[in-house]
């Protein structure tokens, strides 16, 4: 009786080395990827529409920072006053964008002095505005000296720099 519980032992230690060994063998697994494409996403242009613009000038001509912010300080003539710009964003690149966030400096143009002066855009959206490798995409800025408002001076200004970062389309 004891030789067999022995056999049956050794039996059980030998199918259990074996599973073990089967389990602890390293899955080495090699191979190349290559990826290809070209990344070339900015601000291309920034024109002012002279057709949709009142009482406004550029104080110092919009500039284009790193190719991904615009800078806006419009002279003002008076209340009511307006001016309206078009940004045009190029994908010259072969990977398409999608536009990941919009910011502005100050963060709250609006709040920022003089606050009778205010600052809107239109024409693109973090997160869904998308930019297929060719295209353009144009963000509209509107500049409004506000017509209620009655600041003793003539001529403001207000400097806002918008950032359009775009990142890699999904």
């Amino acid at each position: 009786m004891r030789n067999k519980i022995l056999i049956v032992a050794l039996v059980v230690v030998g199918l259990a080395s074996v599973a073990y060994a089967s389990f602890a063998q390293t899955l080495t697994i090699s191979g190349t990827g290559t990826a290809a494409g070209s990344w070339d996403v900015k601000v291309t242009d920034v024109q002012l529409d002279t057709a949709n613009s009142e009482g406004a000038s550029d104080a110092v001509a919009p500039s284009v920072g790193d190719g991904t912010s615009v800078t806006f300080n419009t002279d003002l003539a008076y209340p009511g006053a307006y001016a309206t710009y078009k940004v045009t964003v190029t994908n010259n690149g072969t990977i398409p964008a999608v536009l990941s966030t919009l910011t502005t400096s100050p963060v709250d143009p609006n709040a920022a002095a003089p606050t009778y002066i205010t600052y809107s855009h239109s024409g693109v959206t973090a997160g869904t505005t998308t930019l297929a490798p060719g295209a353009t995409n144009t963000m509209t800025v509107v500049v409004t000296w506000d017509s209620s408002s009655a600041p003793t001076t003539s001529g403001a200004n207000k400097s806002v720099t918008y950032t359009l970062n775009y990142s890699q389309d999904a």
